[in-house]
């Protein structure tokens, strides 16, 4: 997965804004986000993917603002790996099963 966030500060409202410009994910990713659309917590916010991509976040400080990157990115991170446990104890638990029982074996003395 890539993050590529723009920054910026506003001079005039002496304000920081940080905004995901990108999201690159891998193709196992691709593959698990396939149809669903994960909810990521920020700033005790809950937002949907694409609502993340399209939100700015201000900040007073540089460091806020930094914070706020770091948050996003571990916000991502958590979801992510939680969506990819899921889908891989799916992969190993979907399938079918036969049991074969033969009433004959049970009965024979």
């Amino acid at each position: 997965m890539k993050i590529i966030f723009d920054k910026k500060y506003d001079i005039l409202n002496d304000l920081y804004t940080v905004k995901i410009q990108e999201l690159e994910f891998d193709e196992e990713l691709k593959k698990i986000l396939e149809g669903v659309e994960p909810q990521i917590r920020i700033r005790n916010e809950e937002l949907s993917l694409s609502e993340l991509r399209g939100k700015t976040f201000t900040a007073k400080t540089r460091e806020e603002a930094e914070k706020t990157m770091s948050e996003i990115r571990g916000a991502l991170v958590e979801t992510f790996s939680s969506l990819i446990a899921r889908f891989r104890e799916a992969q190993s638990f979907n399938g079918s099963v036969v049991y074969e029982i033969d009433f004959n074996e049970l009965f024979k003395e």
